[in-house]
């Protein structure tokens, strides 16, 4: 009978948001393999995400107001990543979502820099963001582009652990 109580207790502690949602580091090299081996096309992008329109919020998480996946447009202004670099200007309109795993979900920034993967679509682009994140890398440094484009090039395309 003593176990019922330490039962009911551990089962309350591993439902909901009492357990962190667990993710990998994100890393350049990481993102540029996933979107490699996708069955997807992807294209590599430096730039900014701007005008934000049309935006749909999903349902609330419950208990969690604020949590919700977000689905939107936004016109992504750039370059395009070729064997020379960042080099092909690309404007285009993007359709973002985010999506949630529980009480965690994804968010994508607007108006700052970065290096992304958009899915190529019969339909135009299209980014998806995670809770865990690694789709998109906000401010990247030099370093972060040399790494993206080395991997482009079919180049060592290793996480740096760190």
């Amino acid at each position: 009978m003593k176990r019922l109580p330490v039962i009911s207790c551990l089962l309350a502690l591993t439902t909901g948001p009492a357990f962190a949602l667990s993710c990998l580091p994100s890393t350049i090299e990481r993102s540029y393999q996933f979107h490699a081996k996708a069955k997807e096309q992807y294209i590599l992008v430096f730039g900014k995400l701007t005008n934000k329109r049309n935006v749909v919020h999903g349902p609330d998480i419950q208990g969690n107001t604020d949590a919700h996946s977000e689905n939107f447009t936004a016109t992504f202004v750039g370059e395009q990543a070729t064997r020379s670099g960042f080099d092909r200007p690309l404007k285009t309109t993007v359709a973002v979502s985010t999506t949630c795993a529980g009480a965690w979900c994804g968010s994508v920034n607007i108006d700052l820099p970065m290096i992304t993967f958009l899915m190529v679509t019969p339909y135009g682009h299209r980014l998806t963001e995670g809770p865990c994140g690694g789709n998109v890398f906000y401010n990247p440094d030099k370093g972060q582009t040399k790494r993206a484009l080395q991997c482009l090039l079919g180049g060592v395309c290793e996480a740096i652990r760190k």
